[in-house]
């Protein structure tokens, strides 16, 4: 079987396709991604497999969820550069929807009667085709993150500190789980995006590079964004919520979380930056881009202040 009929058979088995007129940029866009970005094709596959409706059966009831996107719902297929650029929010919005399902999926497989404790938080984390795992933590300890408001000056404010410091996102209700959980959905975003390099030069010719980067700055950036906002998040707790402080402390789900996500975006972040220097050398065209967005320096600058030691003491070591 030929690549083009392999990849358009998977589709067939493992998605619903959109009306005909979309059918052309996403089965292109699906077929690269098995060709660069595997792991990003999992993650839409695992989510697309599950039922519309969870149900978890006990012998004191049944508790029940459902999906609350399709599969695509944020893909644009008007043409292929909107497909291969608007993946990154899809790919983005389907690893919190999957993580959020995580927990039901297992328990209702689980040929055990462990249930759902709804006064706590669940969090799943999808990494890879071999790698996901949900997290449980107890509400009680967690507050909601515009409690940092007063200690994170003007300065430091930056592109989303408005959405997920003082907004109405999962990082109230969630606090440092929702950070969490953002933390890992541009992780994600920013992974298929580095991988599908080779689908920039492909469709973007001699302009590749700085299309590239254009397209990955703001979710790079956004490594140092929620790098700062946790570590702020426990820096506070340190000083005012002692018990959370502890507790996270002590939480080898939350600590083992953690150090997954930072450790893997990290790498990733390394890995950027590198492969934009490499590309330069070789680029036909003057490289216009900035590799981050104007954030990076400044948070870079405190990151690396010393401020946060503590915190990489006892929980990134």
């Amino acid at each position: 079987m030929s690549l083009p009929m392999r990849i358009l058979f998977i589709v067939g088995v493992f998605f619903t396709l959109p009306a005909y007129g979309q059918q052309a940029a996403t089965s292109w866009i699906l077929d690269r991604m098995q060709a660069h970005s595997p792991s990003s094709l999992h993650l839409l596959k695992s989510y697309d497999q599950l039922p519309t409706e969870l149900v978890i059966e006990r012998v004191n009831g049944i508790i029940s969820t459902s999906k609350s996107i399709e599969t695509f719902e944020f893909l644009e297929t008007e043409d292929y550069n909107n497909a291969l650029e608007s993946m990154s929010t899809n790919i983005h919005e389907i690893g919190h929807a999957y993580g959020g399902l995580l927990h039901f999926a297992e328990l209702m497989n689980c040929n055990c009667e462990q249930t759902i404790q709804f006064g706590d938080i669940q969090q799943g984390f999808y990494h890879s085709q071999t790698e996901e795992f949900w997290i449980e933590i107890k509400q009680e300890y967690i507050f909601p993150s515009q409690e940092l408001a007063a200690s994170i000056p003007y300065s430091l404010r930056t592109f989303r500190y408005d959405t997920y410091i003082e907004g109405t996102s999962s990082t109230q209700g969630g606090g440092v789980i929702g950070l969490l959980d953002e933390f890992n959905a541009y992780y994600l975003g920013s992974k298929y995006t580095f991988e599908m390099l080779p689908v920039y030069k492909e469709l973007y010719g001699s302009d590749y590079l700085n299309q590239w980067v254009m397209h990955s700055a703001s979710e790079m950036t956004a490594f140092f964004e929620f790098d700062f906002f946790i570590k702020e998040y426990l820096l506070f707790a340190k000083k005012n919520s002692p018990e959370t402080y502890n507790y996270l402390k002590n939480s080898i789900a939350f600590t083992s979380a953690y150090q997954k996500i930072y450790s893997k975006y990290k790498q990733l972040i390394d890995n950027y930056s590198s492969k934009v220097e490499y590309e330069r050398n070789f680029s036909t065209m003057d490289y216009s881009s900035e590799f981050m967005e104007e954030d990076f320096k400044k948070l870079q600058k405190k990151l690396e202040s010393g401020t946060y030691s503590i915190i990489e003491i006892d929980f990134l070591k």
